[in-house]
């Protein structure tokens, strides 16, 4: 039987705006790295649909594991649960906020995967793009 590791997970939190997020420092017992980060990501706040929502995860000794775990539970920002709440304590956590390095896609722009009509490709898909509005009259 192999002896539970104790793990510190950096990972993206949410609620804070669309394309920014705060780096939380949550501490996991596990088995092995992937396990920890796995468990980190079905914490609360933890922005679950991204893919790189896990962005460090060290192995640490007990004593920095309890010093995390009890740096946590005075978080400000961990013990929010209203948007009220959240509004009176931006202060206290805003220099932690952090843009997202990917860019996100502007709505109505057109993906970069290839358009096709009958096996081929069309090369300037917006030109064929009709609004609603022009169809129905």
């Amino acid at each position: 039987m192999k002896a539970m590791k104790y793990y510190l997970v950096t990972a993206k939190c949410g609620h804070v705006r669309r394309g920014f997020y705060i780096p939380v420092m949550y501490p996991v017992e596990a088995l092995s790295r992937s396990e920890a980060a796995a468990t980190a990501r079905k914490i609360p706040r933890v922005k679950h649909d991204h893919h790189d929502a896990i962005l460090d995860v060290t192995e640490v000794s007990y004593a920095e594991f309890l010093c995390q775990k009890y740096a946590n539970q005075i978080d400000p920002y961990l013990w929010i649960h209203t948007r009220k709440e959240h509004r009176e304590l931006l202060p206290l956590f805003a220099f932690r906020i952090k843009p997202e390095t990917k860019t996100i896609a502007k709505k109505g722009a057109v993906s970069k995967r290839g358009v096709y009509h009958k096996g081929e490709r069309i090369r300037h898909p917006k030109k064929y793009f009709r609004s609603y509005v022009e169809l129905t009259g």
